[in-house]
C-alpha cells in the first residue's frame, strides 16, 4: 500500500480527535463549577466560653449551614453580620483538644494486632500528635465562576490589601496579593495555650479533556495567638487569581 493511502486515514483520525478537543471549556459535558470554604482550628489546651467570628465569603455564597461538614458536636454555627459584613460565628461552651498516638506499624500476616490508644485531651509521650479541627462547605453556584477577576462578580472573604509579600499561595507565578482579614476571637484558656486558625476560600471551574483541567482563585488567611483572647484581630494571608488553564 502506498504512503498516500495510509496518510488519508491518519489525517481523518487526527481531525476527529482535534474536533473533540476544541471549543470552550463550558462546552464539555464534564464542566462543573464550585466554591469551597474551609476553616481549621488548632488549640493545644482546652478553650472555654468560646466565640469565634471567622471571615466569610460574600456576596453570592449562600449554601445552607446544614450542609457544613466536620463541625464537632457541641459547636454551633451561624452567619451573622457586623456592620453589613458577614462572619461565620462559631460558639461552644468548651473546645477540647485531641492528641493521638503515633501510627502503629503492622507486619503482613500479623494476627495479634497491638491495641490502638484512645485520643487524649493532653500531650503525652503516648499521644504526641495534636489533630486540628477542620470544617467547611462546598457550594455549586450553577454558573461559570469568574476566576480571573472575581472582585465585584464573585464572593470573596472580607479583606484589605497588605504591603507584605505572598508567603503561601502564588508559588506557581499567578498574580498574588498579600491581604489581611478581620477575625474576632473570644475564649478563656491557660496563659500558654497556643491557638492557630486558618480560613481558606476558593472558586474553581473544572472539566475533563484528556485529563482534568481547570482554573481557580483562592484566598488563604491565618493567625496564631497565645493565651486567652477577647477582641478583634487581623489574619494575614494571600489571594491568588487566574490560576490554571483558560
Amino acid at each position: 500500500m502506498s504512503a498516500r493511502f495510509i496518510l488519508v486515514p491518519i489525517v481523518c483520525i487526527c481531525c476527529i480527535f482535534a474536533a473533540g478537543c476544541t471549543g470552550s471549556p463550558e462546552s464539555h459535558d464534564s464542566y462543573q463549577s464550585s466554591y469551597s470554604y474551609e476553616a481549621t482550628i488548632s488549640f493545644t489546651e482546652p478553650l472555654h466560653n468560646v466565640t469565634l467570628l471567622l471571615p466569610y465569603p460574600a456576596p453570592g455564597f449562600d449554601p445552607l449551614l446544614s450542609e457544613i461538614y466536620g463541625l464537632p458536636d457541641g459547636w454551633d454555627a451561624q452567619i451573622i453580620a457586623v456592620n453589613t459584613t458577614p462572619f461565620l460565628s462559631i460558639t461552644a461552651a468548651e473546645m477540647i483538644p485531641r492528641y493521638h498516638g503515633m501510627p502503629i506499624a503492622i507486619e503482613p500476616g500479623e494476627e495479634n494486632l497491638p491495641p490502638t490508644l484512645p485520643p487524649s485531651d493532653q500531650y503525652s509521650e503516648e499521644t504526641p500528635i495534636l489533630r486540628p479541627v477542620s470544617f467547611g462547605i462546598r457550594y455549586d453556584p450553577g454558573r461559570t465562576i469568574q476566576t480571573k477577576h472575581p472582585e465585584g462578580t464573585d464572593p470573596l472573604l472580607p479583606h484589605s490589601t497588605s504591603e507584605g509579600t505572598c508567603a503561601i499561595l502564588g508559588m506557581g507565578g499567578e498574580p498574588c496579593t498579600a491581604i489581611t482579614s478581620p477575625v474576632y476571637l473570644s475564649y478563656e484558656s491557660s496563659p500558654d495555650t497556643s491557638v492557630e486558625v486558618w480560613v481558606r476560600f476558593s472558586g474553581s471551574n473544572e472539566w475533563w479533556s484528556l485529563g482534568w483541567s481547570g482554573n481557580s482563585y483562592s484566598q488563604l488567611c491565618s493567625i496564631q495567638l497565645t493565651g486567652p483572647q477577647d477582641g478583634w484581630n487581623e489574619m494575614q494571608g494571600d489571594m491568588v487569581v487566574g490560576s490554571g488553564r483558560y
